[in-house]
């Protein structure tokens, strides 16, 4: 467990300010930044990073599913760029992650040091930004362009409403990986989807 954490299905008009401000209620913020796309518009995701480990998982903990600007978000740990993004010591984007593999691969014992090789073969997607209208099946056919999709879900609540999010798992790491270079950012029903590889799977 990391002291980041990753917040989906922000609102918009949200700005990393909004977002500091709404994450404080868990614990001391250090950092804080809403994903933009290439015009500088919100991916409707952001990062937070706080002082401690037990600050992110407050967050998780505490502020699922509280409502910020009119939408309910969902906060998960930050598994993908929290190395690179790290304590401001290495600035490096996402990007970065297959460039380091090889040094990875020879330190899997420390928090999160395996996760670019593991990647590699990263069968599963997490999906972000979901429109709450998306159910698995039209989320399924939707990333279907790009490869066999083995497994498709959208993540609900206890009350069975969607939580904004799901997960694909195509039957190759190149089918996934295509898809995300290929949908991240694309619009579906509406909402500009967030495509990552999911390093829990």
């Amino acid at each position: 467990m990391s002291n980041r954490v990753y917040v989906g299905n922000l609102a918009w008009s949200v700005s990393w300010q909004d977002l500091k401000d709404h994450m404080r209620d868990a614990g001391d913020v250090q950092y804080s930044k809403v994903l933009t796309d290439r015009d500088g518009r919100s991916k409707g995701c952001g990062i937070v990073e706080f002082s401690t480990v037990e600050g992110a998982k407050d967050a998780i903990e505490k502020l699922t599913d509280t409502e910020l600007k009119g939408r309910k978000i969902f906060v998960r740990e930050d598994r993908e760029d929290g190395k690179p993004r790290g304590g401001g010591a290495r600035s490096s984007p996402s990007k970065g992650k297959k460039e380091d593999g090889a040094a990875d691969k020879a330190t899997p014992a420390a928090e999160g040091e395996d996760s670019t090789p593991k990647e590699e073969n990263t069968t599963q997607l997490f999906i972000g930004n979901l429109s709450w209208e998306t159910t698995w099946q039209e989320l399924k056919d939707h990333f279907k362009t790009c490869g066999d999709v083995e497994f498709a879900e959208v993540a609900t609540g206890r009350d069975g409403r969607s939580k904004g999010f799901g997960f694909i798992k195509y039957g190759s790491a190149k089918e996934a990986t295509e898809a995300m270079e290929k949908l991240n950012g694309v619009e579906f029903m509406g909402r500009a989807l967030e495509v990552r590889l999911d390093a829990k799977a």
